[in-house]
Parts: structure tokens; C-alpha cells; sequence
């Protein structure tokens, strides 16, 4: 059958979303890029604000609109946190976060009897990971490889751990073999992904095999590796072995993610994060002590319950203070069932004006950063053509967007460029 897949949110449902589509193209199906002509459509959900939740709705009743005769599958973190909503939207197959060994089977079972299948384990806890290989049969330079899933922490904003589960890694064996297929599949870039990816390993090994010593084993066994990257990490799940790793192997990008969500040390407490902005900072200073032009980006939520005009102000210093090379930033959505949604609310007026202020100082900052580097060569692996501009698209090892003048594709390749306002890319 022709089916389509359409996945929301993180990079750990990219990678599930490229999971799925490689079973079913194993099996003969026939991969479409438009909905409405296929008879099998997989909606990979995303739950983590009030917003993701409208556009997981959304997704669902326009390809149901585009294709009403079509098998949908709906499954990811929205069907598993409001599964009798999701019940009504027209999907044929639900599942959440769990039970996607079994998509397969059951959308064979819909087509054969054509009776509605919900197999959802309604925000369980428990959970064990699902191993959904992917060996990536798209033209990307660059592929996803997942090793946990799931989250303990509990910050009072979030719902993650509720839908995701407890937090579970993949076993250093299955990790380390998909690494090597991806390598040998001439993938230039692994990313290393999952849920909290500090977390690797404690459920398995405790303290003895965790994110630096796996990165290592990739690094080690994967000679022709040409460069590895971390996904978003929490600040104190950086081990005194990833620090070394950073120090020892070239070919651990100088790029990371370091989730911050505030600046403010009374607001941190609020959130039930487990640092102060004291030892955000002293990390951050050591990653730059070893790697000085290592790119750090963060993510900062705006109008958190009980924010206060100083406590905002505290924020905005704080991430002129840190330097970073990019803010992703969000407007705090309440999440019915967590701890923040029971504290007094800021108003929404207040919250899209503090939105608006940092992603101005985001802008700003990221105009520095990009200007450190104006003369330099950069290397660039080059992942994306646009044949009607007439430009090859790639990222420096610090995770610069790059554009070439080029009369074909240069997918998958390595070019230096001379990086300056006319190479660099939006």
C-alpha cells in the first residue's frame, strides 16, 4: 500500500517516524509524500505545550479530511496523555509512547476486519524500551541514533515523564551495532538522541557504562566516523568522562544543546531543576575552557508561575552572561496534572512580551557568535540542495547553517567554505 508518514515534536520522533517508515518499506509498501493519496497515514503526536497538543488535533482531522478512506495510525505522546480526545478524531489505530513493535501487525488487523484498535497503556510509568532499529533509507547526510527513552526527574512544568515513562536505555550492544550499519551505510553524522540522553545507562550498568563511555565505544569502533553529536542534555547529567570525551576525540562535535529554562535561581527551585544558575555556569565555562568555540544553545521557558519582573530580569542577564550561541525560548504553557499548573498564573500579555524580549537577545546573540567566525574556512558537510536558487546547503562542526553556490548537489560531501555574511545561511 502507499502510506505517508508525518511525525511532530522532538528528534526522538524523527527517528521513530524514520523507524516506521523503513519497517514498512522493508516489506514493499510504498512510500507517497502527499496524504491524500495514500492508504495508510502514521501520525507520530507531540505533547509537550497546550500548542503541540492543537497541532497533533489538527494534523489528525486534515489528513482524515485529505484522505477519508485512508488507514490512519495515530501513536507519540498526545494519544498517551489524552487518549479519549485522540478516541475522537477519526484514527483507525491508537497507540501511545509504547506498543509500537506491534504497529505493523495491527494495521494488517485493521485491513483484514476493519475494527477500530486502541491499545494504549493510559499513562503508565513503567515501561521497558522498545528496540525500533532504524537504519535510515533516507538520502540524509546526517541520521538519528536513539538510546533512551523516558524521563525521571519530574519538573514541575513538564508532563514528559507522565506519557514517556520511566526513563530506559538501549543496551550498549544494540546501540553500538546500529551505529555501526549507520557507518557503514556512509552516514558522515550520528546524533545521539533520546528523551534525558544524560540519563543513558543508569538503569542498566548504574554508574559503570553511561553517555561517555558509549560516545567513546562509538568513537573507537567507528573509525570512519567522521563526526558525533549530542541532542539537547540537562547540564549535571555532563560527566566528568563526556568532558574528556570532548577533550580526547576530534569527532565529537563542539555543538551542545544545554537546556537552561531559567536564569533565576528562585524560579530553577519553582521548576524542581536540579542546578543552580552558579553550576550552569562553572559547566559552561569548562566546556569553553576545552573547546573555545564550541557552540552552546539553551532553552529558556518565558513566564513561568509566580515569575516576577525581577526574577525575568534575572533571566536576561543571565543569558548575556552565558553567551549563547542561540535561544530557543517558549512561552510557559500550563500542563493540567503538573505541579505549575496549580501556582498562580502569569498573564499572557506578560509572557509573549518576555518571549519577544529574549528572542531579540537571541538574535542578537547569535549575530555575535556567527561574526567570531567571518574569514575563517570552515568545513561543511553538505546535506541539502535547492536546485531552482542554485544552493548546496550544510553545517560546520559547530552547527553553522551554510550555503554554496553549486550547479549540483553536493549531499554528503565535505567543502571547506570561507564563512562571511554571503556563505552564511538563514
Amino acid at each position: 500500500m502507499k502510506f505517508f508518514v508525518f511525525s511532530l515534536g522532538c528528534k526522538v520522533n524523527s527517528y521513530e517516524k524514520d523507524a516506521i517508515k523503513e519497517a514498512l518499506i522493508e516489506r514493499g509498501d510504498v512510500e507517497t509524500s502527499k496524504p491524500e493519496e495514500a492508504s495508510l497515514i502514521v501520525v507520530n503526536t507531540c505533547s509537550v505545550t497546550a500548542t503541540s497538543d492543537q497541532k497533533s488535533r489538527q494534523h489528525i482531522r486534515k489528513f482524515r479530511r485529505l484522505s477519508p478512506d485512508a488507514i490512519i495510525a495515530v501513536m507519540g505522546c498526545y494519544s498517551e496523555g489524552h487518549l479519549s480526545e485522540a478516541e475522537t478524531l477519526g484514527a483507525d489505530i491508537i497507540i501511545g509512547t509504547s506498543k509500537r513493535d506491534k504497529l505493523l501487525s495491527y494495521i494488517d488487523q485493521f485491513a483484514k476486519d476493519h475494527k477500530k484498535i486502541v491499545d494504549v497503556t493510559y499513562l503508565s510509568r513503567k515501561k521497558i524500551y522498545e528496540e525500533l532499529q532504524s537504519h535510515a533509507f533516507t538520502d540524509n547526510a546526517r541520521a538519528y541514533l536513539k538510546i533512551q527513552d523516558g524521563c525521571d526527574k519530574f519538573c514541575s512544568y513538564c508532563l514528559i515523564p507522565f506519557v514517556r515513562g520511566n526513563s530506559r536505555s538501549r543496551t550498549k550492544e544494540d546501540a553500538l551495532r546500529e551505529a555501526k550499519a549507520l557507518v557503514e551505510k556512509g552516514y558522515q553524522e550520528l546524533i545521539l538522541t533520546g528523551i534525558e540522553v544524560g540519563f543513558y545507562g543508569l538503569d542498566l550498568y548504574g554508574k559503570e557504562y553511561g553517555l561517555g563511555e558509549l560516545v567513546e565505544d562509538i568513537i573507537k569502533e567507528n573509525p570512519t566516523l567522521k563526526r558525533l553529536r549530542l541532542s539537547s542534555i540537562d547540564i549535571s547529567e555532563i560527566s566528568d568522562k563526556l568532558f574528556e570525551d570532548f577533550r580526547q576525540y576530534p569527532s565529537l562535535m563542539p555543538h551542545l544543546h544545554l537546556s537552561l529554562q531559567s536564569g533565576s535561581d528562585s524560579v530553577l527551585k519553582r521548576m524542581k531543576r536540579n542546578y543552580t544558575t552558579a553550576e550552569y555556569f562553572e559547566k559552561v565555562q569548562m566546556l569553553r575552557s576545552m573547546c573555545p568555540d564550541i557552540a552552546i544553545t539553551t532553552d529558556v521557558i518565558a513566564g513561568f508561575p509566580e515569575e516576577t519582573d525581577e526574577e525575568w530580569q534575572e533571566t536576561v542577564n543571565f543569558v548575556r552572561k552565558c553567551e549563547f550561541a542561540e535561544i530557543h525560548c517558549f512561552a510557559y504553557s500550563s500542563r493540567k496534572g503538573t505541579v505549575a499548573a496549580k501556582m498562580k498564573q502569569v498573564d499572557s500579555a506578560t509572557k509573549n512580551k518576555r518571549s519577544h524580549e529574549l528572542l531579540a537577545i537571541s538574535r542578537e546573540l547569535r549575530d555575535t557568535y556567527e561574526a567570531k567566525f567571518y574569514g575563517q574556512e570552515m568545513e561543511v558537510l553538505f546535506e541539502d540542495y535547492d536546485a531552482k536558487s542554485g544552493y548546496a546547503y550544510g553545517h560546520t562542526k559547530n552547527y553553522l547553517l551554510v550555503k554554496k553556490k553549486s550547479d549540483h548537489s553536493l549531499q554528503k560531501t565535505f567543502d571547506t567554505v570561507l564563512y562571511d555574511e554571503s556563505s552564511k545561511a538563514d
